[in-house]
């Protein structure tokens, strides 16, 4: 049973949400709007506001997208999204974000597990997963599995990333489709600083075989881009051993902390090539989320985008690595 705390929570929410919708429905998106006083939220007012199911309403997402940008710090803050790159600021985050959604209102993202907020210690990081699913018609297509981590300081959003695997996106559609696919950005080239007050991790120097110990003997899933989903220990225990030393000298710079509740985890990440000269060259950006039960994980998912691995020059610094991976690798191991 909730609290009187979480009626009026609740409420102020309904009317906060009541009061933006009367003042934004049939106005079209101003895509100059700045805002520059806090709504007076919390992270969990802010969350609660964004996800409030009036918002759900068909025809009301370039309202919900609007709510979503004005609650963006106005400057230093940061929208990473995994085709567009790095938005600075709430105007770029709003003249990207409104539009852009409008254009694919034909997608959907269903939530793939719990939210969850994290205490931080500094305002709070929230986690959602989500698979974008295509609905054209009575068809429902599922595409990339994504994950968004937003960081709340002060009353305002000052860093969200949604991170996705965009290779089905650039990959052409059958001609028997008789569509023709829009074009789309190559990947974003967005320089990232890493957090330096968190070990960073190198993949030759991890016991692989204690990272699949912690997972469910059976109960237990890995889903990575490249090689799909792996079930329970076994198997994980396989083909970590297989295909990590084979990665070559690849590091895992942290680009926040790992935070941990107890049952959940996430960590954001970019991978980098080291080189023989002991430069690092940039290969892919990630998040990964670890959720447990009884002190096990039973899920492990690594969410990054394959295209830039892809790059000839990635591909270059990858093999300068020591990099012995193959097709062969991948397909062994990769689930249908």
């Amino acid at each position: 049973m909730g609290t009187s705390d979480d009626t009026e929570f609740d409420q102020f929410v309904d009317q906060f949400v009541e009061r933006y919708v009367a003042m934004m429905e049939g106005v079209e998106p101003d895509l100059d709007r700045l805002v520059t006083e806090p709504s007076g939220f919390d992270a969990a007012g802010m969350l609660a506001a964004i996800g409030h199911p009036s918002l759900a309403v068909p025809g009301r997402q370039p309202i919900a997208l609007q709510l979503i940008a004005d609650f963006m710090a106005p400057e230093g803050s940061i929208y990473f999204d995994a085709i567009y790159g790095a938005m600075p600021g709430q105007l770029a985050t709003r003249r990207w974000l409104v539009p852009t959604m409008a254009t694919i209102d034909f997608i959907q993202f269903v939530p793939q597990a719990p939210h969850v907020l994290f205490d931080d210690g500094l305002g709070g990081t929230s986690l959602d997963e989500w698979q974008m699913v295509a609905v054209i018609g009575d068809e429902r297509m599922p595409l990339s599995r994504g994950a968004s981590v937003r960081r709340y300081r002060d009353g305002w959003i000052t860093w969200a990333c949604d991170v996705y695997d965009t290779g089905v996106f650039r990959v052409p559609p059958p001609p028997e489709a008789g569509v023709e696919a829009a074009p789309i950005p190559d990947w974003p080239r967005t320089v990232w600083h890493p957090d330096t007050s968190v070990p960073e991790t190198r993949a030759r120097d991890v016991d692989w075989d204690a990272v699949a110990a912690e997972f469910h003997p059976t109960e237990s899933v890995y889903r990575d881009p490249i090689f799909g989903e792996v079930r329970g220990r076994d198997a994980i225990r396989s083909w970590l051993a297989d295909v990590m030393p084979k990665a070559g000298d690849v590091v895992f710079e942290p680009l926040g902390p790992l935070l941990d509740d107890g049952t959940t985890s996430v960590q954001e990440w970019q991978q980098m090539a080291v080189q023989p000269d002991g430069s690092r060259v940039f290969m892919t950006r990630g998040t990964s989320v670890r959720r447990r039960r009884d002190g096990l994980v039973v899920e492990a998912t690594d969410y990054f985008d394959t295209a830039s691995l892809f790059d000839p020059d990635v591909v270059a610094a990858s093999l300068a690595a020591g990099s012995t991976m193959t097709a062969d690798d991948v397909a062994r191991h990769r689930s249908v």
